[in-house]
């Protein structure tokens, strides 16, 4: 093989740069399998002893190929050819097509499914308006200060303790108190993420951080998933070809699928990132809500080589609008974040972190959690039976045995997005699969969310699907 690679005629008259002639020869000998996938190209010094020109033109020609996603770098070790065809390597997305459902759709009579908050009436509100109360008869005015910019230290301290019950050991200093997962994500984004940046995400996944990447410039990749979590041989070649700034991921019920990620492919995913030296964001919105036995183990439980900047909301496990959660920060991005935080919004509300530090103290995580697992359980358990009952034989559907939300296909014969607004024609709303996809095409699928809606109309809305299913097929009503 380095034979053939010694014996690529450059010509020093040309007009065509020698490190074109170089990398064109190279092609020449990728595409007819003289050089195999992941095989290594010559050391940069020795090709060019050889071809009698300097380091600077093997340089541009190993640049030139990279540029074209047929080698990748790998730090310290050298050039290797790229382990994918051509065709099938994508090209990142500048710009995505990201459209948001209109999940304030509001009819009176309307059956949302595209709801994912939980009912009001499960807030603790009263435990608040006394913590609330507390702290305002402690502090007075002072309860309106500002905090520290990382968040106020008894509630950082508090939630160390929570993190540590389940499996991530952490200090205080790494704890930052962000206003809502959202925020958290943004933050992330202004403080690593530079124009053209490539970034990792799931495929379908969340529209509202795919659009944060987005809006900083990023190019997104997406990686493909299978039934527990990302294709992992895809991740791994697609990290030697686009060295991403990080990946952006879910482990438990991932949004729009609800997919869980088995222990095996997140200590892969957690070598994968420490082997191409990344990054992983990881976002726990829906960890609390599970319907079995096992709570799961996050990834950043598992992180020994701190590759996980961890994300976690409040939002749905408490209330919505308390816009409260919090971030834990490998040490080398978080000075870098800290900094992106305070000129977002110099600190999250002071009020509301103590009034939330007051709560934690007084009436602990676990009873609150309980009574919303026991609810989110019911429901789906009641969503499953009536999915079973009206679309089996007709659509199918996921088992998360977790989360607010099922994940169903459709016949390939229904688009998703004609479905959807044949249903919004019956009162029954809908979240298109669309919506979770970086280039809004139709994907055959649509989110159910379960937990808003009330167990009557659970029923009525899956009857209107199978009726809905069968007469789309019936009249080839695509």
């Amino acid at each position: 093989m380095p034979d053939k690679i010694f014996h690529i005629k450059i010509n020093k008259e040309k007009q065509v740069p020698i490190y074109q002639q170089l990398a064109e020869g190279l092609t020449k000998l990728i595409a007819q399998g003289d050089l195999p996938a992941d095989s290594k190209l010559p050391p940069i010094r020795k090709m060019a002893e050889e071809y009698g020109v300097n380091n600077v033109t093997i340089v541009s020609a190993y640049k030139h190929l990279e540029s074209k996603q047929m080698v990748y770098s790998r730090k310290g070790s050298g050039t290797f050819v790229s382990p994918l065809p051509v065709e099938a390597i994508p090209e990142p997305v500048a710009r995505g097509n990201l459209h948001h459902f209109e999940a304030g759709i509001s009819f009176d009579k309307a059956i949302n499914f595209a709801n994912t908050s939980l009912p009001h009436e499960l807030f603790p509100v009263d435990a608040f308006k006394k913590a609330f109360d507390e702290v305002l008869e402690r502090e007075k005015g002072g309860a309106f200060r500002y905090t520290d910019s990382m968040g106020y230290q008894p509630l950082r301290q508090q939630l160390c303790s929570y993190l540590e019950d389940n499996g991530i050991k952490t200090t205080v200093d790494s704890v930052q108190i962000i206003s809502g997962a959202q925020q958290g994500i943004d933050v992330i984004s202004k403080a690593m993420v530079r124009f053209g940046d490539v970034v990792f995400v799931e495929s379908p996944t969340f529209y509202g951080a795919a659009g944060a990447f987005l809006s900083r410039g990023a190019k997104l990749i997406e990686i493909p998933m299978e039934a527990d979590g990302m294709k992992m041989t895809v991740l791994e070649d697609y990290l030697k070809l686009y060295h991403p700034r990080f990946i952006y991921m879910m482990a438990y019920f991932q949004t729009p699928t609800g997919i869980s990620y088995s222990m095996e492919k997140k200590r892969r995913l957690l070598e994968l990132a420490e082997r191409y030296d990344t990054y992983i964001i990881e976002e726990d919105d829906f960890y609390d809500f599970y319907y079995n036995k096992e709570a799961p183990v996050a990834l950043k439980a598992l992180d020994y080589k701190n590759r996980v900047i961890y994300i976690k909301s409040f939002s749905k496990i408490l209330m919505p609008g308390l816009r409260m959660g919090l971030m834990v920060l490998p040490k080398k991005v978080h000075q870098g974040v800290m900094e992106a935080k305070y000129t977002t919004d110099i600190s999250t509300s002071s009020f509301i972190q103590k009034a939330m530090e007051q709560y934690f103290r007084e009436n602990g995580w676990e009873q609150h959690a309980k009574a919303m697992r026991r609810f989110g359980g019911e429901k789906y358990r009641y969503a499953l039976s009536f999915a079973k009952k009206y679309l089996v034989g007709r659509a199918t559907y996921s088992l998360p045995n977790g989360g607010v939300s099922l994940w169903i296909r459709l016949p390939e014969t229904i688009s998703a997005e004609a479905f959807c607004s044949r249903m919004l024609e019956k009162n029954v709303i809908l979240t298109p699969g669309s919506q979770f996809e970086i280039s809004g095409k139709d994907s055959g699928h649509v989110r159910l969310s379960f937990c808003g809606v009330e167990d009557d109309k659970i029923e009525v809305g899956l009857k209107r699907m199978g009726e809905t299913i069968d007469n789309m097929a019936m009249n080839k009503l695509f």
